[in-house]
């Protein structure tokens, strides 16, 4: 399991179980060996390997990580082999392997920070994909970050600053695999270190990111995941190397006037 979402709504922790095709949702007091409230799992799902979710308790839907490069949407109550009631998938999207998803309900915007590795050199196309909400099918993406600009090499997970219309991004950038012949004995790169971007909801294309967490001081080199408490102007991180959990006092990310919500593209459109 490499993901959860607590509903704070609703007391409920929610589970994706990669292993088990299935996605758990538990009492938020559950302990021991307390059985699930609701489990999602079965072929009509279309869940395979989901390793990553979000509960849009604005609308009462649950987006999924499918496991095989799709992002599906279900209500947040479904459960047992229950087909989704979207499915955002197919070669338009570009979706490849979503390490994170995130909803901005106010603006009607689905975020998915999409891995890509291409060819024996395992060349990086990663990617901040950005759809509208009530996409379906193999839609393009209405907005893509990425390219040499922003700093994304390898990405990791991602959340949205929804009064501010930030998105807070993990970029580990060091590489996941060994590589013996070339010298390599450790993915760990220290001269490629990961850092904290923060872009705008509406950003496009190859722009830079309009605030980072990076450098030795900060002691950053492979952040994974990444939240945020915006009334302690707080931002916090995990480091797959140091094994540790970081927090990081950033009054200057949270500062800034709140933006004003947008309807979202094609909203026109059946969207």
């Amino acid at each position: 399991m490499h993901g959860i979402f607590y509903d704070p709504k609703h007391d409920e922790m929610v589970v994706p179980v990669a292993l088990a095709g299935a996605v758990l949702t538990l009492r938020g007091g559950a302990n021991g060996g307390e059985a699930p409230l609701r489990m999602l799992q079965g072929p009509k799902t279309g869940l395979v390997q989901p390793d990553t979710l979000y509960v849009d308790l604005e609308h009462d839907e649950m987006v999924v990580d499918s496991g095989d490069d799709g992002v599906l949407v279900f209500a947040r109550t479904a459960s047992g082999d229950t087909a989704p009631l979207r499915k955002i998938a197919g070669p338009r999207t570009r979706i490849r392997n979503p390490y994170g998803i995130t909803i901005d309900g106010s603006r009607n915007l689905i975020f998915v920070a999409n891995r890509t590795e291409t060819g024996e050199t395992r060349e990086s196309q990663d990617a901040i994909l950005v759809f509208n909400r009530t996409d379906e099918g193999d839609v393009p993406p209405r907005a893509v970050i990425a390219g040499p600009h922003t700093g994304i090499l390898k990405i990791r997970q991602i959340v949205v600053d929804e009064p501010r219309g930030q998105v807070f991004v993990t970029v580990k950038n060091n590489v996941e695999y060994y590589d013996f012949e070339a010298g390599r004995f450790t993915p760990w790169n220290p001269d490629r270190t990961g850092f904290i971007g923060v872009w705008s909801v509406t950003d496009d294309g190859d722009v830079p990111p309009r605030g980072v967490i990076k450098g030795p001081a900060s002691g950053l080199i492979w952040p994974a995941g990444v939240a945020i408490n915006p009334d302690t102007h707080e931002v916090y991180t995990i480091d797959s190397v140091a094994n540790a959990m970081f927090m990081f006092d950033m009054p200057e990310f949270f500062f800034r006037p709140p933006a004003s919500p947008s309807p979202a593209r094609g909203a026109g459109k059946g969207h």
